[in-house]
């Protein structure tokens, strides 16, 4: 049941705060930043930087809100407190939310032109169908594969030239990408499994996701590093991303020995910045000398 009784203004604002998810939309946006400086080889313009921020922004918006009212029936019986169940936002405003979010990626993405416009749309068609269709599957992890590594093609067709070995960012970040998923779902594996929600991380069981979603990280960054001496200019930037990525593993390691609840909080963040450092060490590495 959602509450529907009467909230401050400081409530409501805080509500629509938390709805779109502020930790990956921290992670996409600071990733999408990172890459658009190594894209333009430095600061491509502010006016190019805030059209191309402001497109994954409302990308994000949309991607956030739409999770959020998928999840609204069964967050009022397991997370009472969110947006959508503590009455803080109406459906309607979640949806006015995600409308205006696709608007604001339209406007500012095909700025750059429709191919631009086309990349950016089917990364965030691949956020909503997360959602909409395969977030309760055990297929979750597609969405993910199909939108991760199209975001460092997208700045680069964006702002710069689009070499083959940025295609070779799929198959290196399919490890990372499953990662990131299992990641994702961890804090919800008890819930997910009462409601009768089958994710990856639900199939294969608490402790083997972790472990998974781990040495999932870990492969990533080894293949990463093994790859880059042959189809990067310079293999160092790899391999500094590649033990970035597996301090990262270490650190959300510790803090899970010490609580795993909070240990499954922190693994998202820890384990996107171990996927985003590879990205970036990748395609600096690919576009340097």
């Amino acid at each position: 049941m959602i509450d529907t009784s009467p909230h401050s203004r400081r409530d409501v604002l805080r509500g629509y705060l938390v709805l779109p998810h502020a930790v990956p939309i921290i992670v996409v946006m600071c990733a999408t930043a990172a890459f658009a400086l190594v894209a333009a080889s430095g600061w491509p313009g502010t006016a190019r930087m805030t059209s191309l921020l402001l497109a994954m922004f409302g990308g994000q918006l949309a991607i956030g809100a739409v999770n959020e009212l998928v999840d609204a029936d069964l967050d009022a019986m397991s997370r009472p407190r969110k947006p959508i169940p503590a009455g803080l936002v109406s459906r309607r405003g979640a949806w006015i939310v995600t409308i205006a979010g696709l608007i604001l990626m339209t406007v500012f993405s095909i700025r750059f032109g429709g191919l631009s416009f086309l990349l950016c749309a089917i990364g965030t068609g691949s956020g909503l169908a997360y959602s909409l269709w395969f977030k309760r599957t055990i297929w979750s992890w597609v969405p993910y594969l199909v939108a991760l590594p199209l975001l460092p093609i997208w700045v680069w067709t964006t702002l710069g030239t689009v070499k083959p070995g940025l295609w070779a960012m799929y198959p290196i970040g399919a490890a990372a990408v499953i990662a990131v998923q299992i990641a994702q779902s961890l804090p919800d594996i008890e819930s997910d499994r009462d409601a009768g929600v089958r994710t990856l991380a639900v199939a294969i069981g608490a402790g083997r996701a972790r472990q998974a979603c781990w040495g999932a990280m870990i492969l990533a960054a080894l293949l990463a590093a093994c790859l880059a001496p042959w189809l990067t200019n310079r293999a160092a930037f790899v391999w500094i991303a590649s033990l970035t990525a597996a301090v990262l593993v270490g650190i959300n390691a510790a803090i899970w020995m010490r609580s795993p609840r909070q240990g499954a909080l922190a693994c998202f963040p820890c384990i996107s910045a171990g996927a985003v450092a590879l990205g970036i060490g990748w395609t600096t590495a690919l576009f340097s000398g």
